[in-house]
């Protein structure tokens, strides 16, 4: 059975205009020659052009379906063959045969003019895939040359600035018509310290409120050994653990250390008792630890 425009298509026969051209499509992309290997592709992709240009065109759509596809194409003439036997039954009617003849020569040129249009389709889109490519490729290549030529103005920048860690605010490279304009921004560095903001101010409320807390239990000989021992542990540390942080580490055991030279000396305790130097040992000396880790960082 011949395969109609429909079969070729894909579609049912009262399929609309719509759905001819979404599957007319779906088809290209698979026959293609640009992206199908097949040694007929050149051949289907005329053949479905052809399909879709008579089934959009409503006269021609009519055409083709009162016809048929046989007849239409010319593969076979029902309307030769309706002449043929009018001219069985008045063969002395010369007009019959001529008027045949001319509807085969008439479907013959309409074949060949959708053949036409068909091949001409395929150039066309051939040509626009060319293009886009070649499209494609130029921007490509006019992104690279830019990426380059930026590089090289920035490895020609002067090593002054560099160390400074100051640039020109903008720097413009120009490529043919093409202009590439990249703002250098300077990276601030902060060697001071600052307050802590944010979640190191969330921990450093909380780590001064509990490493008293912590220190006193640890010492607390109401305490079982064991516990005395786990809860040294866990201040140790925590104080080794803010030393990674010295926005969190400078006023904490900076804030405990003033504390605690205030309240010896109105508690009137010598620094130099067991209890003093106990209480100096907990706060000054993680703060000068805090210290010299900042000095270290270069905070």
């Amino acid at each position: 059975m011949t395969e109609t425009f429909y079969d070729v298509l894909g579609v049912a026969e009262d399929a609309t205009t719509d759905e001819i051209e979404a599957a007319y499509r779906e088809r290209l992309k698979q026959t293609h020659p640009d992206v199908s290997d097949d040694e007929d592709a050149g051949a289907a992709t005329q053949q479905l052009i052809e399909a879709r240009d008579v089934l959009v065109d409503e006269d021609e759509r009519a055409r083709y379906d009162r016809l048929g596809h046989e007849a239409y194409v010319g593969d076979g003439t029902p309307s030769a063959s309706d002449g043929a036997s009018e001219t069985s039954q008045a063969d002395t009617d010369g007009r019959s045969g001529t008027t045949g003849t001319d509807a085969a020569g008439n479907e013959t040129r309409n074949r060949a003019q959708r053949e036409r249009r068909a091949r001409e389709r395929v150039r066309e889109e051939r040509r626009r895939t060319r293009e886009a490519r070649q499209r494609r490729q130029q921007a490509g290549e006019r992104t690279r040359r830019d990426e380059a030529a930026t590089s090289t103005a920035d490895d020609t920048a002067s090593p002054g600035s560099r160390r400074a860690g100051t640039a020109d605010p903008t720097s413009a490279t120009a490529t043919g018509n093409t202009y590439s304009v990249r703002e250098n921004v300077a990276a601030s560095r902060s060697y001071g310290p600052s307050l802590p903001t944010g979640r190191e101010l969330t921990l450093l409320g909380i780590s001064f409120a509990l490493y008293p807390v912590l220190l006193f239990s640890a010492l607390l000989p109401a305490f079982p050994p064991l516990v005395n021992l786990v809860l040294s542990a866990c201040t140790l540390l925590l104080i080794i653990y803010l030393q990674s942080m010295p926005r969190v580490a400078l006023p904490l055991f900076g804030g405990w250390s003033a504390i605690s030279v205030v309240g010896l000396l109105v508690f009137g305790i010598a620094p130099l008792s067991a209890l003093g130097l106990v209480i100096l040992c907990a706060t000054v000396l993680p703060f000068g630890f805090s210290v010299l880790t900042a000095s270290a960082l270069r905070y």
